[in-house]
């Protein structure tokens, strides 16, 4: 499959997943009263069961619990990788084309590349809160934390932080986007690597909607693609979302 092809097909699954998900959250919402932004800082979850209370309404904040969130996620799973899987007929080559393999160095790897990316980003927050102030950056992680009260919750969770969005988020943004505008560029500075890790990893960043995130996205983009060029190897960079992701939920969890 030309590169050109493996770039639209990498947007239109993100769009397409993205506007069924919501179409599908927007049903949910309606149909049981739920909301699906709740905010889960201290503050705000007092000042909710004070108004609750004193409304003599049920302590109930209506967030969507996290079994609920991955149901509600699938159509987005399914534009990101379903796309491509059905790309195999016109010539789409997963091994080739997005690098689809993995080596047993990949798991320890990947994983200790993930979790220490996440820990180096601390500086990098501090800086961006010298400039801008004080921001809540985990409040979205927070909240759907926040979203597990039951262990069929606590499943959700995990297949949503550690299992679905490294593995579909890797192959439309590593897979699919980076090769895809690399092969698109080869043969122009540094072979197109440097374009196409650039902008493979702003629109990894920019498609999970959250502004004071975006940074630390950016970055963990470029750490993803660095692994994924070194190795050949997708799952190097699935490891290392895996890593990536569940340091944040560990830490949520204990605290």
């Amino acid at each position: 499959m030309a590169p050109t092809q493996r770039v639209v097909l990498a947007i239109v699954g993100f769009l397409g997943g993205v506007l069924t998900a919501s179409v599908l959250a927007s049903l949910v919402v309606s149909a049981t009263g739920w909301e699906l932004s709740v905010s889960a800082s201290i503050g705000s979850e007092l000042g909710r069961t004070v108004r609750q209370v004193g409304q003599a309404a049920p302590l109930d904040d209506h967030r969507v619990p996290a079994a609920w969130l991955a149901v509600v996620n699938t159509p987005l799973w399914m534009g990101l990788a379903g796309a491509p899987l059905l790309a195999r007929r016109a010539g789409l080559s997963w091994r080739r084309d997005l690098g689809w393999g993995m080596s047993a160095i990949d798991i320890p790897a990947g994983l200790a590349l993930g979790i220490a990316t996440q820990f180096a980003l601390i500086p990098l927050y501090e800086v961006i809160f010298l400039l801008f102030g004080e921001q809540d950056v985990s409040g979205p992680a927070r909240s759907l934390v926040a979203s597990v009260d039951s262990p069929l919750d606590l499943l959700g969770l995990l297949l949503i932080t550690v299992v679905m969005a490294p593995l579909t988020e890797e192959i439309a943004y590593r897979g699919l986007l980076f090769r895809g505008i690399r092969d698109m560029e080869r043969g122009h500075v540094g072979s197109g690597v440097v374009v196409a890790a650039v902008v493979s990893s702003v629109i990894f960043a920019a498609s999970h909607f959250q502004l004071i995130q975006f940074p630390g996205l950016f970055v963990f983009g470029i750490v993803a693609v660095a692994a994924f060029h070194r190795t050949g190897r997708l799952a190097t960079a699935i490891w290392a979302h895996v890593g990536f992701n569940l340091t944040t939920v560990v830490l949520l969890l204990w605290a």
